[in-house]
């Protein structure tokens, strides 16, 4: 750091400095060799009127960078008011670095602002233990001098000498030595590189914000990352999964921005912040997880001659050209987790997939960042397209079976008792494991055989009935002459009362007056009368007609 950052770090109280510092000697005479230090800044506890009044006019206050930075990206007046601490810089020993001691500082952090560290004994004496700051003895420690000495020291007169090293404070404090003060979360704010995001996203950091315009000296984009603490018995309570929340929204928008302001990043890069923004606690939450890719979402975003081009491009009968408009869509759903384990793409094939789906990028310019040959990366493209494909598919028939199984529970089916007999009832659904219920033999071929006999001799009846319906019997009917049976009633009546012995004899006539011969007899005479009668009119006509004749 440079003076004017030792002399803000030392007038500033929210400034603070941790060393990381190998084990120390209790004989040793001089100071140990530190092996990494974090300088970090108390930022939060911003009243919620004050947020809500600046954000109201479209303004953001100086200092206290991540809270006002936050509440201002993400519309949310909570967030300023809880306590957290930035971490301003991070400095290894260059003869230590790449040894993770850097990341060993972070977790010793952490666990300080957890309370972690927090020893709850009491020394037995004044004199036993360290104190823990410098304002808590004047005696013991370091005599701070008042505003009205410096107005009257004089330079001329003042003796400079080094001061007793018994009357000065100790220059480190151990962690159980000094109390925490509890927060609820840790940040940083860095110009954005491979290397730097690859340590905060090794220590538990997820990111929040990336700006969308890079810094005009170095290059860099400004990335803000955050890491929740346990806030477990502290005054102030945070929402469940506040920080996933933010995560979550990051994630979403920095897919969409991929194409725009972000599309000088290399896919490796962007790919490493995507996974850096998928938290444990966001997939196991049903609240934050995506919704899966239903049939619907395929209707709504594929019509049915995508899907064959597709086909078509995953058995390598088409170019890669032709289903390029189908790649954004499909990489926004794959990056939104939407498809779940059901897909599973390696590290090079979702790098692939994102620079070409989301970052719009050539074939060519893959092959550049990836340092693979284009026929490679189209033949790695191929099979991302045939998992899709191969999935899409499964999807159609699964929607299939399922509109199926609904159609047959609604219908019936004749199910046989232990009688013997069919009944009638509605059909269920039947289950994998159930072998009863796929038995096709539970009635006999037999018994098949007689039911479709029984079946077709009662359809032979039926029709053997209407022919026989259809057929005119009038002429075979027998005349009711009730004349003749009262007659022939009243001759037995007769015999019978006069005991006559023997066989009773009488006649009635059962001609039928509309019988074929009698009916035809009948209907010549009719026609012999209707032919003379026309014949007769026919002749007095031409009478009349001859008779006008000779008048004129």
């Amino acid at each position: 750091n440079s003076p004017n950052d030792l002399q803000l770090m030392s007038d500033a109280p929210a400034h603070q400095i941790f060393v990381l510092l190998p084990p120390i000697d209790p004989n040793a005479t001089k100071l140990p060799e530190p092996l990494c230090a974090i300088q970090v800044c108390l930022e939060g506890e911003i009243s919620r009127q004050a947020v809500m009044n600046t954000l109201g006019r479209g303004e953001r206050n100086e200092g206290d960078l991540i809270p006002w930075l936050v509440s201002q990206q993400y519309q949310d007046n909570d967030f300023a008011s809880l306590s957290g601490a930035r971490v301003v810089r991070i400095a290894t020993h260059p003869d230590y670095a790449s040894m993770g001691y850097g990341t060993r500082a972070l977790e010793q952090l952490r666990k300080f602002y957890e309370g972690s560290f927090h020893s709850l004994q009491e020394p037995a004496s004044a004199d036993d233990g360290v104190k823990s700051s410098l304002v808590d003895s004047e005696e013991q420690g370091m005599q701070r001098i008042t505003d009205e000495e410096i107005e009257r020291s004089d330079l001329h007169k003042d003796a400079v000498a080094i001061r007793d090293p018994t009357s000065m404070p100790p220059l480190f404090l151990a962690l159980p030595e000094k109390k925490p003060m509890r927060l609820h979360w840790l940040g940083v704010s860095y110009g954005l590189t491979q290397a730097l995001h690859k340590f905060w996203k090794r220590a538990g950091y997820a990111p929040v914000y990336m700006r969308q315009t890079s810094n005009d000296l170095t290059g860099e984009y400004t990335c803000v990352m955050l890491n929740e603490l346990a806030t477990h018995e502290m005054a102030v309570q945070t929402k469940n999964q506040w920080l996933d929340a933010f995560v979550r929204d990051f994630h979403r928008r920095f897919c969409t921005l991929l194409s725009y302001s972000f599309k000088d990043f290399t896919s490796v890069l962007a790919m490493s912040i995507l996974e850096s923004a998928k938290t444990e606690s966001a997939d196991k939450s049903g609240s934050l997880q995506s919704a899966p890719y239903s049939r619907a979402d395929l209707d709504r975003d594929f019509s049915s001659y995508d899907l064959k081009r597709l086909d078509s491009y995953s058995n390598n009968l088409i170019d890669y050209h032709v289903v390029l408009d189908m790649l954004p869509t499909i990489a926004q759903s794959y990056f939104a987790a939407r498809f779940g384990p059901n897909v599973s793409l390696s590290g090079v094939q979702a790098c692939i997939l994102l620079g070409v789906g989301l970052q719009r990028k050539s074939v060519d310019a893959i092959e550049k960042e990836l340092n693979l040959p284009s026929r490679q990366i189209l033949a790695l493209f191929t099979k991302v397209l045939r998992k899709f494909s191969n999935y899409f598919r499964d999807l159609e028939s699964k929607a299939i079976e399922a509109e199926l199984d609904r159609k047959a529970a609604g219908s019936t089916m004749d199910v046989i008792d232990s009688d013997g007999d069919a009944t009638t009832k509605p059909s269920a659904k039947r289950s994998l494991t159930d072998d009863a219920a796929w038995d096709p033999t539970v009635r006999s071929l037999a018994d098949d055989l007689e039911e479709a006999g029984n079946e077709m001799a009662s359809e032979f009846r039926q029709k053997q009935r209407e022919l026989i319906d259809a057929i005119d019997l009038s002429e075979f009917a027998i005349a009711e002459n009730k004349q003749d049976w009262g007659s022939a009633e009243s001759q037995i009546n007769k015999a019978v009362k006069s005991g006559a012995n023997g066989t009773i004899q009488t006649v009635v006539s059962v001609i039928n007056p509309s019988s074929s011969k009698r009916a035809k007899k009948e209907r010549s005479v009719v026609r012999d009368l209707v032919k003379s009668e026309e014949a007769h009119a026919q002749k007095n006509k031409k009478s009349k007609t001859s008779k006008k004749t000779r008048k004129f």
